[in-house]
Parts: structure tokens; C-alpha cells; sequence
């Protein structure tokens, strides 16, 4: 008899450790995915009852500390937000990397045609003085 019941307890502690350890990852899934940890929630996830988080004290004091570090000002709303602004800025960076790649690209093109016209300009000089000498040397012909 008394080996009979050493094994019903021995069966009923390691069901209770079963349903801990499930619990304790369900709380754990629930924190790293930003989920708002509740008793309702957990037993949506685990399908453990109601009192076992209640009245069991070591889920309860991790159920306490979850909602504790996920703080009063915890709002959903405002990690969609998070994520959508932290897209928005990622394509932003990537629009100003192009952007300062083909800036740097122009500034190159603009001062390959500086030289350009530099040498124009020179150019047009001498066709100036060469056309100002011809003037002259026609008009000494009449």
C-alpha cells in the first residue's frame, strides 16, 4: 500500500513539473514575442488551468516578476509602431546611401567638365588672338 502511494506522489510531482516547465516557457515565449503576459493568455497558450497559475507559488512569483518588468506603460500599439518606424528608417538610410553615392558621382562628372572648360575657355582665347592677328594682317593688305 505505502508503495502504492509513494508512486501517486512520485507520478503527481512530476505532472506538477510538467505543467511548471510548460508554463514557464509559455510566460517566456510570451515576454521575447512582446506579448502583454496575462493569466487569461497563458491559459489560452497552455491550456492549464486558471488556479494552477494562481495558487501555484512559483509560476505565480514568475507570472509577477513578468508583469512587473513589462512595466505599467507597456503598449502593443506602440512596438507596431517601433517596428513599422524602424522599417521606414532602414529604407530612408538606404535611399540616402544611393543618394551620397550619385552625388559623389556628380561631383566627379562636375569637375571633369570644370577642366573641360578650362580648356575651352583657353581655347577660344587663342582663337581669338589668332583672329585678331589675321584682322590685322588683312587690313595691312589693303
Amino acid at each position: 500500500m505505502i508503495m502504492k502511494y509513494d508512486k501517486m506522489v512520485e507520478i503527481t510531482q512530476a505532472e506538477s513539473q510538467r505543467k511548471m516547465e510548460i508554463a514557464r516557457k509559455a510566460i517566456e515565449d510570451m515576454l521575447s514575442n512582446m506579448e502583454r503576459v496575462t493569466v487569461a493568455g497563458l491559459v489560452r497558450k497552455t491550456g492549464l488551468s486558471r488556479g494552477f497559475f494562481y495558487k501555484n507559488p512559483l509560476i505565480r512569483e514568475e507570472l509577477d516578476n513578468a508583469i512587473r518588468n513589462q512595466g505599467a506603460c507597456y503598449n502593443p500599439r506602440q512596438v507596431i509602431i517601433d517596428k513599422a518606424m524602424n522599417n521606414t528608417l532602414m529604407i530612408l538610410k538606404s535611399e540616402i546611401r544611393k543618394v551620397k553615392a550619385q552625388n559623389e558621382e556628380l561631383q566627379l562628372k562636375n569637375q571633369e567638365l570644370l577642366e573641360q572648360n578650362e580648356c575651352l575657355i583657353k581655347e577660344v582665347e587663342n582663337l581669338k588672338k589668332q583672329l585678331g592677328r589675321k584682322e590685322i594682317g588683312l587690313l595691312k593688305r589693303l
